[in-house]
């Protein structure tokens, strides 16, 4: 693998552990959710290490394995994403309806 195609891999390995760094400072971010970025955080520590220190010949087995790890976490971040998604737009119609009664109850009470 040449060297550029290292340095794109890498590029793009530190944008994602800047970006689950980022996330990891919100402290609305608890539970399960803030360990799988721990943990992701650490996979992509050690993607890093092994695209820096490593020779890609030596560290195949290793990049593969990292990259595996990774797409794992990815998937449970779609479905904890998902889910978080469905109880907002719960919590958004919620808010809605509850509008839509106070109109009523204004409209009411002025008659």
């Amino acid at each position: 693998m040449a060297n550029t195609e290292r340095l794109t891999v890498l590029a793009k390995v530190r944008a994602s552990k800047k970006d689950v760094q980022e996330l990891l400072e919100d402290d609305a971010i608890t539970g399960k959710d803030r360990a799988l970025l721990e943990g992701l955080e650490g996979d992509l520590d050690e993607a890093e290490d092994a695209l820096i220190l490593g020779e890609l010949s030596e560290q195949v087995d290793e990049l593969k394995a990292a990259g595996g790890a990774l797409g794992k976490v990815a998937k449970k971040m779609e479905q904890s994403a998902r889910k978080i998604q469905k109880i907002a737009d719960g919590v958004a119609d919620a808010a809605k309806a509850l509008k839509i009664l106070a109109d009523i109850a204004a409209k009411a009470a002025a008659i």
